[in-house]
């Protein structure tokens, strides 16, 4: 398909025009400076400035994948709540990063939007398969990368379309479209009247913004052949060294765009219960607590050397791929400054 054009000034407009039939989610402003993404209820200059930030603290990973969701209640008998409650919703500017790590999340709980072809059902999440299946994701390619971003070193781009329908490049007065799969092409022709064809012009401004934000990366980490040197590590003794500033808390997980680990519970009362599934992280002491008491990762030296095996050694086993798009999240927040960038270079 062609890429189109679409003014700034019509964008409230067309999204007046969405929230009819979508649940439309951007990114707003929750406290100060601090962006998440949130459902769009009433449309408003304020919350249409999504093109102005730079990433969100929380990854939007959890409007597919939420950090607590009742899967079904029970009582005499078992009453799904999984299914026929998801709307069609579309996801608006969400940074190329992110969408490349729902694609990654796909791996994990819905196989079948990888390949298309049938699975076997244990390794199909219904919940998390839903709504994947009910979204669009329109990603809005960076023009200001942060000093922490690393993409490039994991295969991302400024502009990736890995996991997106459509993405957008800001030219200033106007959005530059580009539809990258069928449910993008799908959205757009149903609200045609909204654009125009891009001109030659509109094309090569956006080369010129992608090659200004691609020099704008500086950060790197070389991650080649790491999933060997890793495989000859597991003993090394760098592990008892890089540990001894984290406290535990668990930050650089619960922001992590492709940390997918959970817990599951019953809560139940007076012969009623529900199923409850919420976020879990290897860098807390009871992820790994046996019920005899015994704990195979007892300290932070076990539980650090799990997150970085997991990203970088299980996951190229399981999933072909190293589980970290280079988003910076766990760099920026970490309490300590541990930083996942000197973790690489000590494996090396």
């Amino acid at each position: 398909m062609e890429e189109l054009v679409i003014r700034k000034v019509k964008i409230p407009d067309l999204i007046q025009e969405l929230i009819k039939t979508y649940k439309v989610f951007l990114p707003t402003k929750t406290n100060g400076d601090y962006f998440h993404f949130n459902e769009l209820q009433t449309v408003n200059e304020e919350l249409l400035s999504f093109w102005d930030y730079r990433n969100t603290k929380i990854s939007p990973k959890e409007i597919f994948f939420p950090q607590t969701e009742i899967l079904f209640s029970f009582a005499e008998k078992m009453e799904s709540l999984g299914s026929n409650r998801q709307l069609l919703t579309i996801i608006l500017g969400i940074r190329p990063c992110d969408a490349r790590a729902i694609s990654f999340l796909d791996k994990v709980f819905a196989e079948p939007l990888r390949n298309g072809e049938p699975q076997t059902p244990s390794y199909i999440d219904p919940y998390y398969l839903e709504r994947r299946q009910k979204s669009t994701i329109v990603s809005l390619a960076c023009s200001n990368p942060q000093i922490t971003c690393f993409c490039t070193s994991l295969n991302g781009k400024p502009d990736g379309e890995e996991g997106s329908d459509i993405i957008l490049y800001d030219l200033g007065e106007e959005f530059l479209v580009k539809v990258i799969s069928k449910t993008g092409e799908k959205l757009i022709d149903s609200f045609a009247k909204w654009f125009k064809k891009a001109t030659k012009s509109h094309i090569a401004k956006k080369n010129k913004f992608i090659d200004f934000s691609l020099k704008r990366i500086h950060s790197t980490i070389d991650c080649h052949n790491i999933k060997e040197k890793l495989d000859e590590s597991f003993n090394a003794t760098f592990w008892g060294k890089i540990h001894l500033k984290c406290l535990g808390c668990g930050i650089c997980t619960y922001l992590c765009p492709t940390c997918y680990c959970f817990d599951i519970t019953d809560e139940v009362r007076n012969k009623q219960g529900k199923r409850m599934r919420c976020w879990d992280s290897c860098m807390f002491s009871l992820f790994t607590l046996h019920a005899s008491g015994h704990n195979p990762r007892l300290t932070y030296k076990e539980r650090m050397r799990q997150r970085i095996m997991h990203k970088f050694n299980y996951c190229p086993v399981n999933f072909n791929g190293i589980f970290c798009v280079g988003c910076g999240r766990c760099i920026r927040n970490c309490p300590v400054n541990l930083d996942l960038r000197e973790i690489i270079k000590d494996i090396r």
